[in-house]
């Protein structure tokens, strides 16, 4: 038994690894194509555009590990059916469950790797090709940050739509501050400026709430005056992409638009969303090594053929499930990551329990 899980294991891992360098090959070529507007017409040195295509491939290889597992369990199973080494373990006493478990625990270890480069990897080098891009467009795009937070140990948060680092201008602003234990006191404004040891909003509205979350009182401001040390003005964390952040990150994210009185429901989606996504290296294997059994030798690419199918079917439902949940329109995050994971599982048990006849 042991030496059949290690050649099933071997195979599988083989052609898996195989499946995503191609993958990975092929969408890195196509982000150079899609950059070579920068090499030819804005003149980028090439070794730029390199760099920042080589910092997209983590990302690139999160999203080729699901559909590799797909192609490479189709592929090493498919090559044992058609040497008839399945037929021969069947006639032998191993059962197609039995079959399944090293391909199945090979997923989950497949899964692992895409959840940790994911977690790991794919944050820092993201930022890190945004930075880059942000630094071909120019002096303005760096020194202007977009959905920027401060806050001090007292709880007074400010947000801020658009902050200019040089001239510490800001615009769109909300002044969430605590008054007493029992009132809240929340102001937006316009524009405002960070003044010495001093943020002042300009042309906005105060409004006033009880421990009940009842506005108990609400006023007209020219000017606006609190206290705010100089050393916490430089001190911005910008509202970044769900991409370029880890889980904890997002975690922390959630956790300051709550406290600020906004709806985290956009980056609690996008966490959700973090961990269903390596699952889908889970499901892709096991569906692939349902429609390999299930194709007759000679018709594997019939089993090929459904399986591409189902891929479209999966990433688009995924697509307009996280689209759905950002929107709030789904408003349980839960639902909206995992519940294409969950109807793929359902219909692979639903298809192995007829093949296993």
């Amino acid at each position: 038994m042991r030496l059949i899980d290690r050649y099933i294991s071997w195979m599988v891992a083989l052609f898996v690894l195989a499946a995503v360098f191609a993958f990975s090959i092929l969408i890195i070529c196509n982000n150079f194509y899609a950059s070579s507007d920068l090499l030819f017409e804005r003149h980028i040195p090439f070794g730029t555009v390199a760099m920042i295509n080589l910092l997209d491939a983590p990302a690139t290889i999160v999203l080729s590990l699901p559909v590799a597992c797909l192609f490479g369990v189709m592929l090493a199973v498919g090559q044992l059916g058609r040497q008839s080494e399945i037929t021969a373990m069947r006639c032998g006493g191993v059962s197609l469950l039995r079959i399944l478990v090293p391909v199945l625990i090979l997923s989950v270890l497949f899964s692992g790797i895409t959840y940790l480069l994911d977690e790991e990897i794919v944050p820092q080098a993201s930022q890190r090709a945004f930075e880059l891009r942000s630094a071909l467009e120019g002096d303005e795009a760096i020194n202007i940050k977009q959905n920027v937070f401060f806050r001090n140990d007292q709880g007074t948060i400010i947000y801020a739509g658009n902050y200019d680092v040089d001239t510490l201008a800001l615009a769109r602003v909300m002044l969430y501050e605590h008054e007493g234990d029992d009132w809240t006191r929340i102001s937006i404004a316009f524009t405002g400026q960070f003044d010495s040891d001093e943020i002042v909003l300009n042309n906005g509205r105060t409004f006033l709430f009880n421990e009940r979350a009842e506005m108990v009182g609400r006023e007209a401001i020219r000017e606006l005056r609190r206290e705010f040390p100089r050393e916490l003005q430089e001190v911005h964390e910008e509202q970044r992409d769900a991409s370029t952040l880890a889980g904890g990150e997002i975690s922390e994210q959630i956790s300051r638009l709550r406290e600020a009185g906004m709806d985290p429901i956009a980056y609690q989606t996008d966490l959700n969303f973090k961990y269903s996504t390596p699952v889908a290296c889970f499901i892709f294997s096991f569906v692939g090594f349902i429609f390999s059994v299930f194709s007759p030798r000679k018709e594997t690419f019939v089993g090929m053929l459904y399986a591409i199918i189902l891929v479209l079917i999966y990433y688009v439902m995924i697509s307009v499930f996280k689209s759905l949940g950002k929107q709030g329109i789904i408003p349980y995050p839960l639902i909206s990551a995992w519940s294409t994971n969950l109807a793929f599982l359902v219909f692979g048990i639903y298809i192995f329990t007829r093949v296993r006849r």
